[in-house]
């Protein structure tokens, strides 16, 4: 900075930044983010105009969340509102803020904060300089391996450094973090260790420690067995079989796959032995466990016993599905109270011994839509306001265009008109619970979950894997687009949620016998969509009542959020695909798998 103003400028918001950073328990950026903004609350007159600008700009920066998978887009906003608004990214910052961020921050002493100005002037302000690229990855090594014991957080940003420096062929660097990597497998306590294992699994680093890494993760994998801690051992006997794969020793690979079908195995015994409640989860466990068994390749069957094993465990699988929904209540609460209800959903899902058990209990977190209740409702509001019921509204959309109406009820009693005016305004009624249920029960269930566990991509794709009404062609699509909720980016899921869960409803009409597609007038077959479907008389044999207006409310009536159409013609807006539907739909997909797990248990038990 040039001038004496300039200079002291720096120093008080230097000195204001470091007060914020002692005082903060929390070291994590974002958590300096919030804590700036609380200093410029509350201490509104004792900082200058031109250093609160400084100050949100390096609270802006701090901000972001950390995705280093992404070379491209490193940094993303760390919160969305449902209306569209979001907290800061970088394409938020002008070409003066980046200069005034390149000046403060060689001066800046938090290394992690450092990192972030210099990583985000090589992403958004100068990417050909090398020189910030090269100063952001000397700060994130400095901060992780200076760590005496490294947090979830450093792990990320040394993937990040890892990933840049192979970005911009830092050998030097390269060659650090590797070496720092593989000391740590065997330095660093264990959960940190599998971190660290999945790390350079991801990065597809020390090529030539595979097998070595393989055998560290199968040995802390008979360590966790020996503690009856079956969940942690499945992790890392996963991970040793996909690493002996790598290392292309096949007879090791197998023999994790079998440890990882054992551990489910025993950990089933374990829940259904444990008393009423948590037979539940033995029972998705004793499926993961045949399923874990049929990925065992022919050759090896017989010495494993795999086929014998199969058989005991579909035994223990019908026992255990005996009156499993009584264990699946539905939660229920009063709606007078949302702080509440809010409580109550976090609740629901708190303390479940794994990510598993806690998305079943999400399933349930809230009710399906009762038809013949909604029904009976609206019947009475259109009997008691009958004059609103004589002028027909009509829906637009938010470009102008006209997408519904709904037809006059005239004093002649037309019944068809009263048919379509009780169906949408049921309809928009529903619209109503569905933002009160993702306000008060999703999302807090939600994020109560993301509080305590880990989903990674693998837990996702396996409970996909499981369920009877996900294709195999399919699996990779849906797993994604269920993750992505896990991420809270549901307006980039919805695109991936509508068409699966036509193709779903699709399925399910195919396997009852019912011929979707039809013809045209030259002879070719079309598939049908969502809307004609669920019109399907033999809908009503495969779906309820409620299923099927929920599935017409949801996706494909244009007096509700119609997310099949919006997704499918292009007509999806930042607002509709920011609003409270894309949550709720992706909560209808999650309930279709959960549910069709355990209803194919029981179907195997009757």
């Amino acid at each position: 900075m040039s001038n004496d103003n300039d200079i002291h400028m720096e120093s008080s918001v230097l000195e204001v930044l470091q007060r914020v950073i002692n005082n903060s328990q929390d070291k994590d950026l974002q958590h300096i983010a919030s804590m700036i903004a609380r200093e410029l609350k509350e201490n509104d007159n004792g900082i200058k105009a031109e250093d609160r600008n400084l100050l949100r700009l390096l609270a802006n920066a701090a901000s972001m969340r950390l995705t280093p998978e992404s070379n491209n887009e490193p940094f993303q906003a760390s919160i969305v509102w449902s209306d569209g608004r979001r907290s800061a990214l970088p394409s938020d910052f002008s070409s003066d803020d980046f200069n005034t961020l390149s000046e403060i921050a060689d001066n800046i002493d938090y290394l992690p904060l450092k990192s972030r100005i210099f990583d985000l002037l090589w992403v958004s302000w100068q990417p050909n300089k090398h020189i910030y690229a090269r100063r952001a990855i000397d700060c994130y090594i400095s901060e992780s391996i200076g760590s005496k014991k490294l947090s979830k957080i450093e792990i990320k940003e040394l993937e990040r450094a890892y990933r840049l420096s192979k970005q911009i062929n830092y050998k030097e660097q390269l060659a650090a973090i590797e070496q720092y990597l593989y000391d740590a497998l065997y330095s660093e306590p264990d959960n940190i260790m599998y971190l660290i294992a999945d790390l350079i699994e991801r990065t597809n680093a020390l090529k030539s420690k595979v097998l070595d890494i393989a055998l560290r993760l199968e040995d802390l994998g008979v360590e966790f067995i020996k503690s009856h801690n079956f969940n942690n051992a499945i992790r890392h006997f996963q991970l040793s079989s996909r690493y002996y794969k790598r290392g292309s020793n096949e007879e090791k690979h197998i023999f994790t796959l079998v440890q990882v079908a054992d551990c489910y195995a025993k950990d089933a015994d374990k829940h259904f032995n444990s008393g009423r409640g948590p037979k539940l989860m033995s029972s998705n466990l004793f499926e993961s466990a045949i399923q874990a068994y049929r990925q065992i390749p022919a050759k090896f069957r017989e010495r494993y016993s795999v086929d014998n094993k199969i058989s005991e465990l579909r035994h223990k699988l019908r026992e255990s599905g005996r009156n499993i929904f009584d264990e699946m209540r539905i939660f229920s609460t009063p709606l007078e109270k949302s702080d509440e209800l809010i409580a109550a959903s976090k609740s629901f899902v708190a303390n479940k011994k794994s990510e598993y058990e806690a998305i079943i209990y999400l399933s349930k977190v809230c009710s399906i839509p009762d038809y013949e209740s909604l029904k009976k409702s609206e019947s009475e509001n259109m009997s008691k306001y009958f004059i609103s019921s004589l002028f027909g509204p009509i829906q637009y959309s938010s470009d102008g265009r006209v997408i519904d109406k709904t037809p006059a009820v005239g004093f002649n009693n037309d019944q068809d008109s009263v048919d379509i005016t009780l169906n949408n305004n049921m309809i928009r009624s529903f619209g109503t619970q569905i933002e009160l249920s993702v306000r008060l029960s999703v999302v807090p269930a939600l994020k109560q979950i993301l509080s305590e566990h880990t989903i990674s991509r693998s837990s996702i794709f396996g409970i996909c894997n499981l369920s009877p009404i996900v294709p195999k062609s399919n699996i990779h699509l849906i797993s994604h687009a269920i993750w992505l909720g896990f991420e809270l980016e549901f307006s980039t899921a919805i695109h991936l949620i509508a068409p699966q869960v036509e193709l779903i409803v699709r399925n399910k009409l195919k396997d009852s016998g019912v011929h979707t597609p039809q013809l045209d007038e030259n002879g070719i077959e079309h598939e049908r969509g969502l809307s004609t479907l669920l019109g399907l008389e033999e809908c009503n044999e495969i779906f309820s009542k409620d299923e099927i207006f929920e599935l017409k409310a949801v996706f494909s009536s244009s007096s509700g959020p119609n997310l099949r159409n919006e997704v499918a013609h292009g007509l999806m807006t930042d607002t509709s695909a920011y609003s409270f539907a894309p949550n709720y739909a992706w909560w209808v997909l999650i309930r279709m798998i959960i549910h069709s797990i355990i209803g194919s248990v029981e179907h195997s038990n009757k």
